[in-house]
């Protein structure tokens, strides 16, 4: 459909840097301007990004609780996460979003179930965790690259 979420957010960035904060007098409201425009940047990239980022990080987190699970005494939690995460065929974000809080929640008790840093487990999670916000960059930090407020 055209046009399409990428187009109408660089139109109201368009809007609000070329026709809007050229005429406002208002220091204030001025840097209000430049925030409202990087927001709008940010929210551009998340959605052109957050879809495949949640399916990947899902996947991998799957992965790395599927590898640990016998650490735990009790892991039906988990494995009724991975379970139910890994049987959708085309989830919708809603649904991305659910498992990955199922998931992260079975990460947790994983975790809390290994009390040495040092462990394998844990190094596992540590290194899910620096790949889960290497692929959140693009919409957390990399979409801001116009004007600061």
């Amino acid at each position: 459909m055209h046009p399409g979420v990428d187009e109408a957010l660089e139109s109201i960035v368009a809007a609000v840097e070329q026709d809007i904060a050229p005429h406002v007098e208002n220091e204030y409201a001025a840097s209000m301007c430049r925030t409202v425009a990087q927001m709008l940047r940010s929210v551009r990239v998340r959605v052109a990004e957050e879809l495949p980022t949640l399916v990947a990080d899902n996947a991998e987190l799957r992965e790395l609780l599927t590898a640990h699970a016998d650490r735990l005494a009790d892991r039906s939690a988990l494995d009724a996460a991975v379970r139910a995460s890994a049987e959708r065929t085309a989830p919708s974000l809603e649904e991305l979003y659910a498992d990955a809080e199922a998931l992260r929640a079975a990460l947790t008790t994983l975790i809390e179930a290994v009390p040495d840093s040092t462990d394998p487990t844990r190094k596992a999670a540590r290194e899910y965790l620096r790949h889960s916000l290497d692929r959140e960059r693009p919409w957390m930090v990399d979409a801001f690259t116009g004007p600061r407020r």
